[in-house]
């Protein structure tokens, strides 16, 4: 994986994406059914790829889709039920607290991909 500056800041604006929504959702009754149209309407953005600055920066051909995504390398695809992403997790949440919880998860596993970012961009 080549480290840039995009692929760094796509990462940090990711983070705080979820961030963003983490802080939504604590708000909200952990029983409740998730629905991404509710946070869309509520706070502009939602967890699916239209609102993600890591999909705008590497679902770009459909050909090879994610190819270079820092995410992708680390936690294998998000769209990979197998893979050590949390994001199939989140998808599949059934209520709030349920989303919240892997939501969590997500955020480190971001968090962490921009730790080595950071240390790889540094040597």
């Amino acid at each position: 994986m080549k480290v840039t500056k995009e692929a760094i800041q796509a990462t940090q604006q990711s983070a705080d994406h979820w961030g963003r929504m983490i802080e939504w959702v604590k708000q909200q009754d952990p029983e409740w059914i998730t629905d991404y149209h509710y946070m869309e309407v509520e706070i502009g953005e939602s967890w699916y790829s239209e609102d993600c600055p890591l999909c705008e920066c590497f679902l770009l051909d459909p050909a090879v889709p994610c190819e270079g995504c820092p995410l992708r390398v680390v936690f294998g695809q998000c769209i990979d039920p197998l893979a050590l992403n949390a994001w199939p997790n989140i998808r599949r949440s059934r209520t709030w607290g349920e989303w919240l919880e892997a939501a969590e998860v997500m955020l480190f596993q971001l968090e962490t991909v921009l730790e080595l970012l950071e240390e790889v961009s540094d040597a």
